[in-house]
């Protein structure tokens, strides 16, 4: 029996679309996972063949798991994850247990931004940055910085979760003590702030070959946290704007050694060169793999789990269409009792697809991350600016009613 193993997958989003693709394409799927509440909720799972609960998702736990797999007669064509931490763990197994030719090092590179501001110092596309080390005087760090504001990040920080602008000296220790309380001894990545244009890309790379998939401009909401509310895809950019960006991607890919990868870039456009934001090993979670399906035809997670397994793939576009992509958070604490107004959103012009992510007695806070975010309307249009009007309008539908805890 051909299988492919995933470790670890969000309810809904990319991580979970793979599985549906790989279910699709003929393969057994088995889940391993650490949320129990997954096996309680089973049957919500029908493109899952066999669900495994693990404690803890360790190298030596999946390894174990492999073994009992491959007795029971399972031949495993491949091993992912697309849910951080394991992106690189799981491509550097695949290597070894499937014979793919994952860029497992550059994976985890990407994983941790320590090592990707480190590997890509001398890149153009860098911004300025520090690394704090737990060993030296937070004081007197703080008090060498003489621009702001800057960017404080968790190496390890994902969906905007630990990562935090800072205004000045007072703010910048506040929350560098803060990071440092919960986190004893991990550096501290600390950036130049850039104000431009921000851009997402996902991009393919296939025997070193880059094939930019999507370049999907960002509308970001910034009140507690950078939070990405919008999703304006480019069916094309100026061309001079576009060789900048494709050269820019080549140099980051060969200053990681990444010659097989799907990824994701987020890049912003500052004063004639492009800017590496952030830079992740695995598709773009939420509904991005939908996204692109509706702009261009193409199933990612399929495509990528082809090139992974050793199948054909192609990225090649059946059509395009003005996608904008509405994401929505809330602006209160509490519990919440009911939504409505998700049929009445869907019936709206252009409208693809509507999510609605909590359940009745969900806590709901404003956007302190991506994970904040609490649905989503996917629209289309005859123009960009009309799909984004389409998926606004369609969205102001959709009403959260919260309990709030004020006394």
């Amino acid at each position: 029996m051909d299988t492919i193993l995933f470790v670890e997958t969000t309810k809904s989003g990319s991580s979970r679309e793979a599985i549906k693709a790989a279910e699709r394409i003929g393969y057994v799927t088995v889940l391993l996972t650490e949320n129990m509440k997954y096996l309680e909720q089973r049957e919500e799972f029908p493109e899952v063949t066999h669900m495994i609960h693990v404690d803890s998702l360790t190298e030596v736990v999946i390894r174990h798991q492999i073994h009992s797999l491959q007795k029971s007669g399972m031949k495993l064509k491949g091993i992912f994850s697309f849910v951080d931490p394991f992106v690189s763990m799981t491509a550097h197994l695949a290597n070894e247990f499937c014979d793919s030719k994952i860029s497992a090092d550059a994976y985890l590179k990407m994983e941790d931004k320590v090592l990707t501001r480190t590997a890509l110092a001398k890149n153009e596309a860098t911004p300025k940055f520090m690394i704090y080390e737990t060993s030296a005087n937070l004081k007197q760090f703080i008090i060498e910085q003489e621009v702001f504001p800057l960017i404080i990040k968790s190496p390890l920080s994902k969906a905007s979760r630990d990562v935090y602008l800072v205004e000045d000296r007072k703010e910048m220790m506040r929350v560098m003590k803060g990071m440092l309380k919960v986190h004893p001894g991990q550096q501290i990545v600390v950036e130049e702030y850039l104000d431009g244009p921000q851009y997402l890309v996902e991009l393919v790379v296939v025997d070193g070959e880059h094939h930019l998939v999507a370049v999907i401009k960002q509308d970001i909401q910034k009140d507690l946290k950078f939070i990405i509310t919008g999703y304006d895809f480019q069916l094309s950019l100026e061309k001079s704007l576009y060789d900048k960006l494709f050269k820019t991607i080549e140099s980051i890919c060969e200053d990681l050694g990444a010659k097989n990868v799907a990824c994701h870039l987020e890049l912003r456009y500052v004063r004639d060169t492009w800017k590496l934001i952030e830079l992740n090993p695995r598709i773009s979670g939420g509904a991005m793999n939908r996204m692109i399906e509706e702009a261009y035809g193409i199933n990612l997670m399929e495509e990528t789990l082809k090139l992974f397994i050793g199948e054909e793939m192609n990225l090649k576009r059946r059509h395009e269409n003005y996608i904008y992509t509405h994401y929505i958070t809330v602006n209160a604490y509490g519990t919440l009792l009911k939504v409505t107004g998700k049929n009445n959103a869907m019936i709206y012009e252009g409208v693809r697809e509507v999510y609605v992510k909590p359940r009745k007695g969900t806590f709901m806070t404003p956007p302190t991350s991506m994970g904040n975010r609490y649905g989503y309307v996917i629209a289309s249009g005859d123009s960009a600016s009309k799909a984004k009007q389409n998926a606004l309008h369609a969205a102001k539908n959709i009403k959260f009613y919260i309990e709030t805890n004020e006394e």
